[in-house]
């Protein structure tokens, strides 16, 4: 248990002013984005702008079914924006290929030489850093929500996005084990991101496809990203529960599977 810990302050010690930025990043994002669609001219201009763009569009948004709910889908955007998305993939992608691959490579795994852990103390504490960093992440990107609607009167339910932060917490969690999976069969931290970027940018390209086209609708259940999407759950829309486990389901395999692998691996 004491190698768990010192592990787990090793990380945090790291990685402190990279999360404590991403972290104001979130909360700011969030307010700003309640504050320039709400509070500023641009919702008029936006608005009509959406009612004369294509369905394919509007559904990559997250707008759907019209405009009449269009404050509680455009908050909603906000918590899948890309920019967001790159934010919260940053933890998941990178602490993986630097605690696994990179330490592997540079043969540096210290806690491993003098002390007598056992070796599921390192993907443990990766996993429970990235589930620690997220939950900050998305507490403060619910607390930007909170704070626009509070200064704004946007009149929204909270509960609403605090179900789609939770949401949102266990699909890139899932990220983060697909990442870890990934590294722990790596010696190479470059490699190891290069191939998670890889995945993970394909995987958007074509659930950007999918969006974007009428014809390959049928294809949706079989992106990965549809396992994330705030604008459903904000509008009650059924089937956030199956995707919530089965982001679930992807993180608890490929845990597994890092943790057999790292414990073949020679270091």
């Amino acid at each position: 248990m004491s190698g768990y810990l010192s592990y787990m302050k090793k990380i945090f010690q790291d990685q402190k002013i990279n999360l404590a930025l991403l972290v104001l990043f979130c909360f700011l994002f969030e307010w700003a984005f309640a504050w320039v669609f709400f509070e500023t001219d641009i919702k008029k201009t936006l608005v009509s702008i959406i009612r004369l763009l294509p369905p394919g569009i509007t559904a990559f948004m997250g707008i759907q079914g019209g405009i009449s709910q269009f404050a509680l889908q455009m908050l909603a955007f906000g918590y899948v924006h890309p920019l967001i998305l790159i934010v919260l993939s940053f933890f998941q992608i990178s602490i993986p290929a630097r605690y696994l691959a990179g330490e592997i490579q540079f043969k540096t795994f210290d806690i491993l030489l003098t002390k007598p852990v056992r070796r599921i103390t390192i993907p443990l504490g990766i996993y429970s850093f990235l589930a620690v960093a997220l939950a900050l992440q998305f507490s403060a990107m619910l607390l930007g929500t909170l704070a626009g609607d509070l200064c704004f009167d946007l009149k929204v339910n909270i509960a609403d996005y605090a179900g789609a932060a939770g949401a949102g917490l266990v699909f890139f969690l899932s990220m983060g084990s697909l990442a870890t999976a990934i590294s722990a069969f790596q010696s190479d931290q470059g490699k190891s991101i290069r191939m998670a970027v890889g995945l993970f940018v394909s995987l958007y390209f074509f659930d950007t496809v999918i969006k974007l086209s009428t014809s390959l609708q049928s294809l949706s259940p079989y992106s990965y990203f549809q396992l994330y999407q705030p604008g459903d759950l904000i509008l009650g829309k059924p089937g956030a529960g199956i995707r919530a486990l089965i982001s679930l389901g992807i993180t608890v395999v490929c845990f597994l599977i890092s943790l057999v692998q790292f414990n073949r691996r020679d270091l």
